[in-house]
This record gives structure tokens, C-alpha cells and sequence, in this order.
């Protein structure tokens, strides 16, 4: 190959070169474009999952939060029926004893 033909050549791969640079900047702008489309689909369909987790998650905590609320309840009904019990017995021993003490007055 003469020099001529040598340089040609180089200034045909240069060429080519940058016209596949060029090619392969566009098509991964291309791939990125997509990529990021794909991205925010998912990050849109993530934001869905997570909103139907947290409406779960609420549904539950407020029936776990109704029992909790039940039990108290229940606790302190049953804690004033005792306490009622309590202060009856004090008051017949309290009697009882004012009756001892003086018997007169009864």
C-alpha cells in the first residue's frame, strides 16, 4: 500500500469512527430515555404497592386499636365492680364495728 492509500484508509476509519461514536451516543440516549421510563413506571406502580400496604396497615392498626380499647373498657368495668365489692365490705366492717363499739345506737 502506498502512503496515499495508507492515509485514505485512516481518514475512512476516522470517519467511521466518529460516525459510530456519533450512532452510539444517540442510541444510548435512547436506552437511557427508555430506561428512565421504565423507572418511573415502576416508581409510579411502587407508590400504588405502598399506598394499598399503608391503607392496610391503617385498616389493621385501627382494629387492633378498637380491641385495645375494648379490653380497657372491660378492664374497668370489671375494676369498679370491684372496687363497689371493696366498699361494700368496708362499709359492713365499718358498721360492724361502730355496732360493737356501741351497740346503743342500733
Amino acid at each position: 500500500m502506498s502512503d496515499k492509500s495508507v492515509n485514505k484508509q485512516a481518514k475512512d476509519d476516522i470517519t467511521l469512527s466518529k460516525k459510530a461514536k456519533k450512532k452510539l451516543s444517540k442510541l444510548n440516549l435512547k436506552r437511557q430515555k427508555e430506561q428512565d421510563k421504565i423507572d418511573k413506571g415502576r416508581q409510579k406502580e411502587l407508590a400504588n404497592v405502598d399506598k394499598l400496604r399503608q391503607k392496610e396497615q391503617d385498616k389493621v392498626d385501627k382494629k387492633i386499636q378498637l380491641m385495645i380499647d375494648d379490653i380497657n373498657q372491660k378492664a374497668l368495668k370489671k375494676q369498679e365492680k370491684i372496687d363497689t365489692k371493696i366498699q361494700k365490705r368496708r362499709n359492713k366492717i365499718d358498721k360492724a364495728g361502730i355496732e360493737q363499739d356501741q351497740p346503743w345506737q342500733y
